[in-house]
């Protein structure tokens, strides 16, 4: 029997949470319970729950919570653990661990200031701890497995492959209010992105883009000064540019629904999920970069960015696939059931 780290409950949702969230909603309709346990730290709140436990426990917070308390209690209740987030306790743990991806290993040149190369030091002594230490190890994609295996030496029969999904987007309403709030936009008449500032988004490909269009407004939503650093490239001022800022779930659905196409020139990812939304809210087209990664996760269903060559022409890539078809492959339900099998897989062969 596992017993997860759900640090994630207070933390800001990103990809990785949602992955964990979404999953633990699901499997919460599978599993019987006592077969798996939440433990929190104390104050945190959680979903309700049918048959998944959840246990307030330790003294602590954030990374010291993980790091003493949560093997603390794996060693008190005799439980395995199933850390999903890229990070597990560096004593005291067995049981299963999630790596989304080895971006801080694989791609170092995106981290060059300070903050950046400890953030990266960190997680590197972390695929090397999880690699050495668990018992099992679950990623998102087959391209993860396979960088496990080329940067960790992992054998991939100790990786299984559970990718994301999409289906809790059609829990948010969409929020038509957008187009009041940014007058600029107009149905169906703009490219839309969602970028922040680290450097495997590739913000600065989207700008470039819109220098080469100065016709069509391009709407980049996301945290970060991105203004300022479109600035420090020499590309401030793009009249056809709209920055956004974070955006409500209601908002990003409307945005997505209602574009040209939904941009996302990604330089590395696990899995890349975005695309992925995008489409279950009813984008027409996503344009994607041109990586292993993104070939396996959406195949004929997306139009492609050769980076090595396209510098920002957006005229060279629309070409109108059925961007659909593709999320008919995912699901957090199967997802779920997946996971579902391994745990007791896991729990049978300790038996």
């Amino acid at each position: 029997m596992y017993a997860v780290d759900g640090a994630f409950f207070a933390q800001r949702v990103s990809g990785i949470q949602r992955y964990s969230i979404e999953l633990l909603a699901e499997l919460d309709k599978i599993l019987s319970p006592g077969e798996l346990e939440i433990v929190v730290p104390q104050g945190v709140k959680t979903p309700e729950y049918q048959n998944i436990r959840v246990v307030p426990f330790g003294s602590h917070s954030g990374m010291l919570w993980e790091q003493i308390d949560y093997p603390r209690y794996l060693r008190r209740s005799g439980r395995k653990g199933l850390c999903t987030c890229n990070v597990i306790p560096l004593f005291g743990f067995s049981g299963m661990a999630v790596v989304h991806d080895v971006c801080y290993r694989a791609r170092p040149d995106f981290y060059t200031d300070a903050r950046s190369r400890l953030s990266a030091a960190w997680h590197r002594l972390q695929y090397r701890a999880i690699a050495k230490k668990a018992e099992h190890i679950i990623t998102v994609s087959q391209f993860s497995r396979a960088e496990l295996q080329r940067y960790y030496g992992v054998d991939p029969e100790q990786v299984s492959v559970i990718p994301n999904a999409w289906q809790h987007m059609q829990r948010t309403q969409p929020d038509p209010a957008v187009f009041e709030k940014w007058t600029a936009l107009r149905p169906g008449e703009y490219y839309f992105s969602m970028s922040n500032l680290l450097k495997n988004k590739n913000f600065p490909w989207v700008l470039r883009a819109a220098k080469t269009r100065p016709d069509t407004v391009f709407a980049i939503a996301g945290g970060g000064n991105l203004a300022k650093a479109a600035g420090e490239m020499g590309l401030e001022n793009l009249p056809n540019v709209q920055y956004l800022g974070y955006v409500s779930d209601g908002e990003a659905k409307t945005l997505m629904a209602n574009c040209k196409a939904f941009l996302f020139p990604t330089l590395y990812e696990g899995f890349g999920i975005p695309p992925l939304e995008a489409i279950a809210c009813g984008a027409p087209r996503v344009v994607v970069s041109d990586t292993p990664c993104m070939r396996e996760i959406y195949g004929g269903h997306a139009d492609y960015i050769d980076l090595s060559s396209n510098h920002g022409d957006v005229d060279d890539i629309i070409s109108g696939r059925d961007a659909a078809g593709v999320l008919a492959r995912y699901s957090w339900a199967k997802s779920a059931q997946m996971l579902a099998d391994l745990l007791r897989q896991q729990t049978l062969s300790r038996s």
